[in-house]
């Protein structure tokens, strides 16, 4: 008997210490949390602060890197409410320069640019190097972006078919040409 008497006695004390001591430190929980923080206004002095009452308004820049040599340049305006949310829009992306109302992106494309997929041809410059052509290699002019290649040396079918231009389909023909014909390989 005395020893349930014993047993009941440090459940008690236990439970007691328990209750104290849950008041004292008791978790935190989602209302204890607040997303504002209340400001005491000591003075009616005013205090300026780094941070504006209204959004933010970015010119964000775009630069898209293609495989054939191509950046194709993209220049917006965006009002951001949230800086989170503004990062993760861009999360591809890499920074290349930032400011103060700027920020600049690019981001490498593993394709070839819109521009080469709609009139890009294959062919000769004068000097006889391969070269991406905007349009005919005959009246087309050279995309400055596309350096030159050697060519290796050719049969005479092969070189009358790069002068009448091979047009450029997608970016799996580009590599293809690219290693058919040039004694570089893969640009």
């Amino acid at each position: 008997m005395i020893r349930w008497l014993f047993i009941i006695g440090i459940v008690v004390i236990f439970a007691g210490w328990q209750a104290i001591h849950f008041e004292e430190e008791r978790p935190l929980t989602a209302s204890d949390l607040s997303y504002q923080r209340a400001v005491e206004v000591k003075n009616q002095d005013t205090v300026s602060t780094l941070v504006k009452p209204e959004p933010l308004k970015l010119t964000v820049i775009l630069k898209e890197h293609y495989m054939d040599g191509v950046i194709e340049t993209t220049k917006k305006e965006e009002t951001i409410w949230s800086m989170v949310d503004f990062w993760a829009q861009y999360e591809g992306w890499t920074v290349e320069n930032q400011q103060l109302d700027q920020v600049v992106f690019k981001r490498e494309v593993k394709d070839i640019s819109p521009l080469t997929k709609q009139q890009g041809y294959f062919g000769l410059t004068e000097d006889g190097e391969l070269a991406v052509f905007q349009g005919d290699p005959e009246d087309g002019k050279v995309i400055e972006a596309f350096k030159p290649i050697p060519v290796k040396p050719l049969e005479s079918r092969r070189k009358t078919e790069l002068k009448s231009g091979i047009k450029i389909k997608d970016y799996d023909h580009f590599e293809q040409v690219l290693k058919q014909y040039s004694t570089q390989g893969e640009v």
